[in-house]
């Protein structure tokens, strides 16, 4: 009796963990549906947008829009990371709403492309592109991240991070992969 006691709770840790570390498939799973459903109330439950927003503008500033960190002290080097700062803002506000977010997954990379502008102004992503196949790996405990499949990793990644067991949102980016290594 106690034997079977054991296996029941043994089986029932291997499945509560092997659930816990595929949570973020299944939240990518559900992200995808939501996508081709055009159900865009449920695609944003999945989204943190004021942390998502704040990832892409610090890396943005941090990297000046997007050239390579230097050590150069010049002016026009200060003078760009300043209005790099000013205008992230308001232009991530108006991109990283659901409809440019669900274009940057559908392109599979977190850039912000003509597409994705487009999207955003109008509140409705490109009718004609299915969601790209996903990749996700694993980051920590906490981190997982996922990118289309056939884009390269240069490309930057979007950021899962766990918000409790079996649950995670779409929380960060890493515009520059390559330069945090």
């Amino acid at each position: 009796m106690q034997r079977k006691i054991a296996v029941i709770a043994v089986v029932t840790v291997l499945m509560l963990a092997s659930a816990s570390c595929l949570s973020p498939w299944w939240t990518l799973y559900r992200m995808r549906s939501a996508i081709e459903g055009r159900d865009y109330v449920a695609f944003a439950s999945h989204v943190d947008f004021p942390s998502l927003k704040a990832s892409f503008k610090s890396q943005l500033v941090a990297n000046g829009g997007g050239k390579p960190a230097n050590d150069s002290d010049s002016v026009l080097d200060a003078f760009a990371e300043g209005i790099v700062g000013t205008l992230a803002g308001p232009v991530l506000d108006l991109v990283l709403g659901a409809a440019g977010v669900i274009e940057m997954i559908n392109q599979g990379t977190p850039a912000i492309t003509r597409a994705v502008i487009s999207s955003a102004i109008t509140k409705v992503p490109a009718a004609a592109q299915a969601p790209a196949e996903l990749k996700a790996t694993y980051r920590g405990w906490d981190r997982v991240a996922f990118r289309g499949a056939e884009a390269p990793e240069e490309e930057g990644s979007f950021i899962l991070v766990r918000g409790g067991l079996w649950s995670w949102k779409l929380a960060e980016v890493d515009l520059h992969p390559a330069a945090a290594r």
